[in-house]
């Protein structure tokens, strides 16, 4: 083994080896850009102890920040990093106490229905959404990746779920759904998807939480996707 990568390694394994860290990094997998502050009044932490722990993470280029003012707002570094946090709750699922705000039996029973992965859809309607798309050969799977056919243009654009992208190649990461141990759709594919849904209001995002809400529409919406069979006209 690479003595570099293995360096590397315990840098890492250090830096998640402390709980503030951890709930730091669930909050950031929401996708969205928190400042110090705000980090610090969620971990119950001085502001000095906050910025230590952001420096930890940084250091091993976990997180990134990009100032605004006077502040400092900390994100996840990129999407290969989200999927790479992702794949290792996967081995060792976070403490529900660690990414509930409240930890009762109805909020566990949402998160694991639908979450924010970084910037796209999780959560068991993503992996069940992945798989009737596969079935349908709306996608179909290329390494570690998910290839949109022309088929899958023409449904996604019917469905609304593809609009305004003048891109001719769609691309989705195949992501491990940590709560699922499945397949569930990443990268810039997953984030139109999933910004679609949201701007037609089938999902709702929680504030300060990475739990998606289902709507009426949206559940009556999800539920016509997975039953959908496609016929050539």
């Amino acid at each position: 083994m690479n003595k570099l990568y293995c360096e590397d390694l315990i840098l890492f394994s250090d830096a998640m080896s402390d709980s503030n860290r951890v709930i730091i990094i669930t909050e950031l997998m929401s996708g969205r850009a928190l400042s110090a502050t705000w980090l610090a009044n969620r971990l119950n932490l001085s502001p000095q102890a906050t910025r230590f722990h952001l420096k930890k993470l940084e250091d091993v280029e976990l997180i990134h920040h990009r100032a605004c003012g006077k502040h400092r707002y900390y994100e996840i570094k990129n999407q290969d990093t989200a999927m790479f946090i992702e794949s290792t709750f996967k081995i060792i699922p976070p403490k529900d106490c660690l990414f509930l705000t409240n930890a009762n039996a109805n909020t566990k029973i949402k998160f694991k229905e639908a979450r924010m992965c970084y910037n796209h859809l999780a959560g068991s309607w993503s992996v069940a959404l992945t798989q009737s798309f596969i079935n349908n050969e709306f996608i179909v799977k290329q390494d570690n990746f998910f290839i949109v056919t022309e088929k899958g243009k023409n449904f996604f654009n019917e469905h609304k779920l593809l609009v305004n992208v003048f891109d001719t190649t769609f691309v989705g990461k195949r992501c491990i759904d940590f709560s699922e141990h499945r397949d569930h759709i990443g990268g810039s594919l997953g984030a139109l998807l999933l910004q679609s849904m949201l701007q037609q209001e089938w999902f709702k995002q929680n504030d300060n939480s990475r739990e998606l809400t289902i709507t009426p529409k949206g559940r009556k919406n999800l539920n016509l996707l997975l039953i959908y069979k496609y016929e050539d006209l």
